[in-house]
């Protein structure tokens, strides 16, 4: 069998440049129509080059992040307006910390169409596999104290996540997929405000219950009462 091995690499200086900068806009440290200040500056407030600065300033145009304006200097696009697919992508592995209040809103707003529409389809759909699933990674979390907050997000998206899948929908499933960085991290910020978990584990109980009952409505509305819940203090931390 052939050897498709490569050698590992650390992040280059450019890419986590470009990071530090992408987290600064989506979380709304950096406003659109904010001006970025000159690129030596930049690179003298972080310790990097000026080729580094620029070259990363560069990237973050082409994702439409920024716009470079000759003699003007650098200026903060409206995400909304300029954004890109690329842009998007950077969006999905965000995982640093608060999202700017739209972004934040249309983030939870997705996956509302995404999960409420998955739970009516997981209560018609569902197999005996992802009942199975669900219900073991309900009795793993149950067994343990809670008290570890990494591992009761992993349990909240990866339940989340496999109702999608058992929605029958596999495109629901990617998109969902694709998100996980970003829904942890909210996910995270969520549990780590106050003493959810006790509460959060019982409504999802609730929620796999409706499924494997086979009722479709109670299932959506089980699922939108657990996003709507976490959107209400999501917004009170943005704030």
């Amino acid at each position: 069998m052939e050897n498709n091995l490569q050698k590992l690499k650390a992040e280059s200086l450019k890419e986590l440049f470009i990071k530090e900068m992408e987290a600064k806009i989506i979380s709304g440290i950096f406003k659109p129509g904010d001006r970025l200040p000159a690129e030596r500056d930049i690179a003298s407030q972080m310790g990097i080059s000026r080729s580094i600065v620029n070259a990363g300033l560069m990237d973050l145009a082409s994702k439409g992040f920024v716009d470079i304006r000759p003699r003007k200097g650098t200026v903060v696009l409206d995400f909304e307006v300029e954004g890109t697919p690329q842009m998007l992508s950077s969006i999905m592995n965000y995982n640093k910390g608060k999202l700017n209040m739209k972004l934040l809103n249309d983030m939870i707003d997705t996956r509302m169409l995404i999960e409420i529409e998955s739970a009516k389809l997981a209560a018609i759909n569902r197999t005996q596999e992802d009942l199975n699933t669900m219900e073991s990674l309900l009795e793993d979390i149950e067994k343990s104290d809670l008290s570890d907050i990494n591992e009761f997000v992993d349990f909240n998206y990866t339940f989340h996540h496999r109702i999608t899948i058992a929605s029958g929908n596999i495109v629901f499933a990617m998109i969902f997929k694709s998100f996980e960085p970003v829904c942890k991290n909210l996910i995270k910020m969520y549990f780590e405000t106050k003493d959810f978990r006790r509460n959060s584990l019982s409504r999802h109980e609730r929620l796999y219950q409706a499924i494997l009952e086979k009722k479709v409505e109670e299932s959506a509305l089980k699922m939108k009462e657990i996003l709507l819940t976490g959107k209400k203090e999501l917004e009170r931390l943005n704030i």
